[in-house]
């Protein structure tokens, strides 16, 4: 394997070695025009899909097979292979570990599909919309929200198609444009394109970017890192953190009904990812509102509730929902209402903390524990219960918040106020409570002639 010091876009990629060729010519207007793509491999591809169900089995009987090689060694801890197993092992690291960081502001949905939905998100408090329908961007930015523009671009994709999402681009409104996405997550739905792809794709438009919409992020999302990766999945995908200026990840724990910790251990990883690629990138996390397999259910809104919390307490800039879709949402009674007043929870608390520094753990049983400090010292405690049944006195999914004073806060307390009448003459009356550190004139509680 090539540190990752040494390592250039021409090195072999880990299991996979996407030997990029390129071709370029430039358009009229300046951009990228894509007109071949040559792969070559160093090595034999054991694997392209990476996250598929296929292709994971794959990579597992390869590991196997190399497990099994390695019976007569005498250190066996590599030969875990209850997935449960690996989870806990891996996600080790980041247990009891202090997680520095602040309340996101910003909040986004997935795909409204119409003028209204836009202005049901608005009263709701989003404060952007990421559009697969990019003719409702004048509306949203009417209404004041902010707008990433979806796209789907492989190496296949025709330069003409690439110049037409540009033009897209230039038609919203540049201060209401913060993003623009190249592609949702290439691992699975593009396999055969390789990731030294989005790389070169990023570097070719991002200096136009800044030139003509320098407000705009380009972005990229994936679903991962999962907790089963090794160092060959976690150096291969991390070419993806270079290709963004924001990366958006996918925690979708209710897919097999999978712990909800691993929203917190999701957004762990992706920084540890970040320390691969040597670039530090705002972190969009994305929530799941769609019907969930192989039931075809919504998830439960105390489990979205015990989700977010995580997402705003573990260092997320931006909490996502994928997707506002009525007519699935309506299907299920209550459910809308119940995610209006959820949302109306969210964007009270993050108002109400966004000024205060924040130190995240988690233990080993799934407990999120959280200490809120705002800049005069005043603290509030967060005890999040991300499991679905109880841990201690903490009933599931339960999330406690306790007020507490610091020594360095300025505590309210009882004092006698000096207050002067013509007829009465100078005396003392009982002040309402006030910081003891607020000076004012202040005397003894009796009558003064």
């Amino acid at each position: 394997m090539i540190p990752f010091r040494n390592r250039s876009r021409s090195d072999s990629v880990p299991l996979i070695n996407p030997t990029v060729s390129w071709w370029r010519t430039r358009s009229a207007g300046g951009f990228l025009k894509l007109n071949e793509l040559r792969l070559n491999s160093r090595r034999t591809v054991l694997c392209v899909l990476f996250v598929s169900a296929v292709c994971s089995t794959v990579h597992r009987q390869a590991a196997a097979t190399d497990l099994s090689a390695a019976d007569q060694q005498p250190d066996s801890a590599h030969q875990i292979t209850d997935p449960a197993e690996i989870r806990q092992r891996n996600n080790a690291e980041y247990v009891d570990v202090t997680i520095r960081t602040t309340i996101p502001q910003r909040f986004e949905m997935y795909d409204p599909r119409s003028e209204q939905a836009l202005a049901d998100l608005k009263a709701m408090g989003f404060t952007q919309v990421i559009l697969d329908r990019p003719n409702l961007h004048s509306a949203a930015t009417s209404l004041g929200l902010d707008v990433v523009l979806a796209n789907w671009w492989t190496q296949d994709t025709k330069p003409d198609e690439i110049q037409s999402g540009l033009e897209r681009a230039r038609a919203v409104a540049p201060d209401r444009l913060i993003g623009f996405s190249v592609m949702d997550e290439p691992g699975r739905n593009a396999p055969d394109t390789p990731f030294g792809f989005y790389v070169d794709l990023y570097n070719e438009l991002k200096p136009a970017f800044e030139q003509e919409m320098p407000g705009t992020r380009l972005e990229i999302s994936h679903w991962g890192p999962m907790a089963g990766w090794d160092e060959d999945y976690y150096n291969y995908f991390s070419y993806l953190y270079e290709a963004a200026d924001v990366m958006r990840i996918m925690p979708y724990p209710d897919l097999g009904e999978a712990p909800l910790d691993d929203v917190f251990f999701m957004i762990q990883r992706s920084q540890r990812m970040m320390q691969i690629a040597r670039r530090k990138l705002p972190l969009v996390v994305i929530l799941q509102t769609w019907l969930l397999p192989p039931n075809g259910k919504l998830p439960e809104i105390d489990e979205l509730r015990v989700m977010a919390m995580q997402v705003m307490l573990s260092g997320a800039d931006t909490l996502s929902f994928f997707e506002y879709n009525r007519e699935i949402w309506d299907r299920t009674p209550e459910f809308h209402n119940q995610f209006q007043s959820l949302m109306l929870e969210l964007t009270s608390f993050s108002r109400r903390y966004r000024n205060y520094s924040v130190e995240t753990t988690i233990t080993e049983h799934g407990i999120l524990n959280s200490t809120l400090r705002s800049p005069t010292g005043a603290i509030t405690r967060m005890t999040v219960n991300t499991q679905r049944y109880d841990v201690g006195v903490l009933k599931r999914l339960e999330i406690q918040k306790t007020s507490v004073g610091s020594r360095n806060h300025c505590q309210p307390q009882p004092h006698y106020r000096c207050v002067v009448n013509q007829r009465s003459g100078r005396r003392c009356v009982h002040s309402t409570m006030t910081c003891k550190r607020h000076r004012q004139l202040r005397c003894r509680p009796r009558l003064h002639k």
